[in-house]
């Protein structure tokens, strides 16, 4: 199992794709760990290495000692992805962020442009948003009441549009099953969840994203119920020169909407191998 141990904290990574090729780092978002990459990795994997890790106190990463700090800002979580990349003695890549993880890669590619060299921001956005601090204002009571399984649960109603459900619970079974087809990590403590969110409703770069001047290729859904889309329209039109793709589902546009997900992707891709 590789490891990263970065001192205060120890970061699990995986690579995938032939070595020697240009590269796509992912970051995850809220809660959630490498598994959730299973629908990209095919696509990402034909032009790219692509390199995934679990986000500080997520999945198999965890902290180096007891009393290691939890993250406070979206900040902390781009400074451990930076010092990644040093432990894995790599400049620069394309920098893949899906929801918290794109709140993750704008300060990467804020506080480390070195680092960055093109940019995908999924399903995400730049400043609070009343709606993401209400619901989050209710996922620490469900966490409170019934603990991080509480909190999966209902998460999963608001991931998908209404209409996605109508496969029925079979199907929604299996595919679940699938995604956490290999043996997984417990699920996040509480602490880390909590910590997280409070990072989350702390996250405000709008104003500075017109520094941002690497390609930038960013994909909304138009009915997303946890981030909303007029997150994704702000970004765009903050980073000059960003190409804005917008699906019809919802937070989980990346499995309900796969083939013209995986396509806007693999577009962008094929045209920054270098």
């Amino acid at each position: 199992m590789p490891l990263a141990d970065l001192g205060d904290i120890t970061l699990h990574y995986q690579r995938r794709g032939p070595a020697g090729r240009a590269r796509v780092l992912g970051i995850m978002g809220f809660g959630l760990d490498q598994r959730f990459w299973a629908s990209q990795i095919p696509v990402v994997t034909e032009t790219h290495e692509f390199i995934t890790f679990d986000n500080r106190g997520i999945g198999r990463s965890a902290p180096a000692g007891d009393g290691a700090p939890l993250i406070s800002t979206i900040a902390d979580m781009a400074d451990d992805t930076s010092r990644l990349l040093d432990h894995l003695v790599i400049e620069s890549c394309v920098v893949y962020g899906i929801s918290m993880g794109g709140a993750v890669a704008q300060h990467l590619a804020l506080e480390h442009p070195e680092r960055v060299s093109a940019l995908i921001l999924a399903a995400t956005w730049a400043r609070p948003i009343e709606f993401m601090r209400r619901q989050h204002t209710l996922a620490r009571a469900l966490i409170e009441a019934g603990g991080p399984a509480l909190l999966v649960e209902s998460s999963l109603v608001r991931m998908f549009t209404p209409a996605f459900f109508e496969v029925g619970a079979e199907v929604l079974d299996q595919m679940v099953r699938a995604l956490m087809a290999e043996t997984g990590p417990d699920l996040p403590s509480p602490e880390v969840l909590l910590a997280q969110m409070d990072a989350v409703d702390k996250h405000d770069v709008l104003g500075r994203l017109e520094e941002i001047d690497v390609p930038t290729l960013v994909i909304g859904a138009r009915n997303d119920m946890m981030v909303p889309y007029f997150g994704a329209e702000e970004i765009a039109a903050a980073i000059p020169g960003a190409e804005l793709v917008t699906l019809d589902t919802g937070h989980g546009c990346m499995i309900e909407e796969m083939p013209a997900y995986n396509a806007a992707l693999q577009a962008f891709l094929a045209a920054h191998k270098a």
